[in-house]
């Protein structure tokens, strides 16, 4: 049972001795006694107590002189004045200066300390309830106050109370903002198109019928500076009132890069679109030259000369090709993939030339850039050009906790030991050197991972780690675990 520590305070040590045998023996209190107000003042001095009983007619100080120190030096101890004094002007006065109860002493003294008991265990309890409240209060109001973003409290469809982080936000004082509509201090066209009443209205109706909502909004501040934010909005219960509790969060500086970066974007694609055009149309004039002038000599030297500059247009070429896909990366958003289906097209795109495809994905979805068809492309036309005439290349999943891995394997003559993280590296290999690199990039824009695992002489194997979360099984919902 949980004890609550008393001192008793009373100039009669028999009624002392009695009262503690009696208080203590339910095992609720544990009690002390002095026998005048001087020690018990001195007692609390060194150590709190959870409640103080005491006599009224004590010599030197009475019971309510007592109080009086007891409430100024030690603030809301319980206090519970047990006396043989019944004036009705003792009971008022004890009361008024804040005592917690009156007993009055007589009568059976089983049941009288037995009400004394329930008196100071209700006491101790009220008085922690009352300082749980305010601490929690306190808490409340540091937090809210505390915030780095703008709160504001609803009833209805009014501001009833805000932080300070509103008001710096709004410039303007708590009087001008209290008891305003949210459309009052708003863009009259919101981002979702629709006047700003009509849409404060909705929200708040459905934040109300406990639906929280995630919105974007437009502030017009009274001195007519515009703020874009993010809002977010739930209902709340304070003490039985029914209100709406909005945090914001200003995204102006955000939204005005995003539109700059987007801008950028929009000139960089025009520009390397256009200077891509050029360069392929000169490339097209170089080859059509260098064919006029293989049917123009029959030098065997000039003619190893012009293999070499066929060779580097080539080269050129691809890699003009691989800006044209590294471009298009991540310029339009992740999706769920049907696995099967995207190995398939990747196969389809290479002609399979010789290519023997075994695919054991069915019914597995990836979330991932538009592009991951390109990834499998390239690695499929890797096996093409290193596994031999006719690869065998299987593809194939297997879960591993939350994850799925995603294998690709080979039946060629593999990957060196020291060379299973550098062929991934830009520039690395006999050809372009781009094939992995760009595979590595499609895949970790939805933070997939690759690695190839295989043993050298006994075929290449990439194992591509999707992570928890980024994969479902189709028509399934999302994977266990995932």
């Amino acid at each position: 049972m949980v004890q609550y520590s008393v001192l008793y305070v009373d100039d009669e040590p028999a009624l002392l001795e009695a009262g503690k045998i009696f208080l203590e023996r339910s095992g609720a209190l544990t009690i002390e006694t002095v026998p005048s107000t001087r020690e018990a003042l001195s007692r609390l001095g060194e150590r709190p107590c959870d409640a103080v009983i005491a006599d009224y007619q004590m010599p030197g100080m009475d019971g309510i002189e007592l109080l009086k120190e007891v409430r100024q030096r030690f603030g809301d101890i319980p206090f519970i004045l047990f006396t043989g004094r019944g004036r009705e002007e003792v009971v008022v006065e004890a009361l008024n200066c804040g005592a917690d109860g009156y007993i009055q002493k007589g009568g059976d003294s089983r049941s009288q300390f037995a009400e004394l008991e329930h008196r100071v265990v209700q006491a101790v309890e009220r008085r922690r309830a009352i300082q749980a409240l305010r601490d929690s209060e306190e808490r409340y109001r540091a937090l809210f106050e505390g915030a780095n973003d703008p709160i504001f409290i609803f009833e209805e469809d009014r501001f009833v109370d805000c932080n300070s982080k509103a008001l710096e936000t709004f410039q303007c004082t708590r009087e001008f903002l209290i008891g305003k509509t949210p459309w009052e201090l708003s863009s009259p066209v919101q981002p979702d198109g629709l006047p700003a009443f009509t849409s404060a209205v909705e929200k708040l109706r459905a934040a109300y019928a406990g639906q929280p909502q995630f919105f974007e909004w437009r502030i017009a501040t009274p001195s007519g500076k515009r703020y874009d934010v993010e809002t977010s909005a739930s209902r709340v219960n304070v003490k039985g009132l029914r209100q709406v509790l909005a945090i914001v969060r200003d995204v102006t500086a955000r939204k005005r890069t995003e539109a700059a970066l987007i801008a950028a974007n929009r000139k960089m694609h025009l520009l390397s679109g256009i200077t891509r055009h050029d360069i392929l149309n000169q490339l097209t004039v170089l080859q059509g030259n260098l064919e006029f002038a293989r049917d123009r000599t029959p030098d065997p030297v000039l003619l190893g000369y012009l293999d070499r500059q066929q060779q580097a247009l080539g080269f050129i070429n691809r890699q003009i090709v691989f800006t044209q896909d590294y471009q298009d990366l991540g310029a339009r958003a992740p999706e769920y993939q049907v696995l099967r289906e995207c190995v398939a097209r990747a196969a389809e795109g290479l002609g399979f030339r010789g290519l023997t495809l075994v695919t054991e994905a069915d019914g597995f979805e990836v979330y991932a850039d538009p592009m991951m068809e390109k990834a499998f492309y390239n690695l499929f036309e890797n096996a093409v050009r290193y596994a031999g005439p006719a690869p065998t290349v299987r593809v194939r999943c297997r879960r591993q906790g939350g994850s799925l891995v995603v294998v690709v394997e080979d039946n060629g003559s593999g990957i060196p030991a020291g060379e299973k993280e550098k062929i991934f590296a830009r520039g690395f290999g006999r050809n372009t050197g781009l094939g992995l690199f760009l595979v590595r990039e499609i895949l970790s824009t939805t933070g997939l991972v690759i690695r190839e695992t295989g043993k050298p002489g006994k075929g290449a194997r990439f194992e591509i780690l999707v992570p928890e979360g980024g994969w479902r099984v189709r028509d399934a919902g999302p994977a266990a675990g995932a």
